[in-house]
């Protein structure tokens, strides 16, 4: 019925919302993973039909003087504004069955999903539940992934790069040391898929927490992204997702960079193999980073070489990169 009828979403919000909610704990594992994937269908169709969010910001003044004078017939409910009611006791009661170390991979999985859908629906919403999100991430992580595992290992990665990119840094920060360990640790995992999202968290980070002073993480951060440049047989997907962590570690925590020898961009910048993302990543560090005439002249000798390489793919991307760093 949620699936079928946008038309009803209002509704359904108001009277099936808060029933499926208080059924978010049953003690069947079955019935629980069922509510749960309703509820993932009703923030499913709230991003289809849903209208707009409500962008109001709570934290300023003048926003809450001007709803105050709003008559209250003129302020309509939505999908959105009634969720965003909602979230607290939702959030809440979900959080509470993934916390304990006794659940299931598959219970977790799924929480950690339907926490994702709603952060891809109302982008900052779990702000007082970040105890509870830093714990459960820590448990679940510290935990060497296997064949069972390494799907809940990817949809916890996957949540928590959203979650850092759409919570205010202030929000987690004090938290982090907890989970700077094991998201590192996850850096070197054989599997290729949980070390390619453990740098998305990363970039997403320190996007996030700019400028980063030269504090413990990103000089181990910096170490493993080295690390794993510099090994021939990485793989493709996480050696890409390892150069633009690089360029952010270089935008971001210009402090760590500064103090080493440019080691890296003897990796990225490579004979062999694919040169697609070592060109995007050239170009994003040259638009951001106060660079010095040696890295531009190094960077623009190396692309000169991809020029002359026959075939016409990526040289659309290379004439980019060299404008970007004639103009430094």
């Amino acid at each position: 019925m949620i699936g079928t009828r946008p038309d009803r979403l209002t509704r359904t919000y108001k009277d099936i919302s808060p029933v499926l909610i208080s059924r978010f704990g049953d003690r069947e594992e079955t019935v629980r993973l069922e509510v749960w994937a309703t509820y993932a269908v009703l923030l499913g169709q709230t991003t289809l039909y849903g209208g707009l969010p409500d962008g109001k910001d709570e934290s300023s003044p003048r926003g809450k003087r001007k709803r105050d004078n709003e008559d209250p017939m003129d302020t309509e409910e939505t999908p959105y504004t009634i969720l965003k009611n909602q979230v607290p006791a939702l959030s809440k009661a979900l959080l509470n069955q993934m916390k304990s170390t006794k659940t299931s991979p598959a219970v977790l999985q799924a929480g950690f999903s339907l926490l994702h859908s709603l952060l891809t629906v109302l982008p900052g919403s779990l702000s007082t539940q970040v105890p509870l999100i830093m714990s459960t991430s820590k448990s679940v992580l510290s935990q060497a992934p296997s064949t069972s595992t390494s799907t809940l290992h990817l949809t916890c990665l996957s949540f928590l790069a959203l979650f850092f990119s759409t919570h205010a840094a202030t929000i987690f920060s004090s938290s982090l040391t907890t989970l700077t360990p094991v998201l590192l640790q996850s850096l070197g995992e054989r599997h290729p898929k949980i070390a390619s999202e453990s740098f998305r968290v990363f970039s997403a980070l320190l996007n996030n927490l700019k400028p980063l002073k030269d504090t413990d993480w990103p000089v181990a951060l910096y170490e493993q992204t080295l690390n794993r440049l510099s090994n021939h047989d990485t793989d493709a997907e996480v050696r890409a997702c390892a150069e633009d962590c690089m360029a952010d570690i270089w935008i971001c925590a210009t402090d760590v960079t500064r103090q080493k020898d440019k080691k890296e961009w003897e990796y990225i910048c490579r004979t062999t193999g694919k040169t697609d993302s070592a060109v995007k990543v050239i170009t994003k560090v040259a638009n951001e980073v106060e660079v010095d005439d040696g890295w531009v002249n190094g960077c623009v000798s190396w692309l000169m070489g991809l020029l002359k390489k026959s075939g016409r793919l990526g040289k659309a991307d290379v004439f980019g990169a060299l404008d970007v760093l004639l103009k430094r």
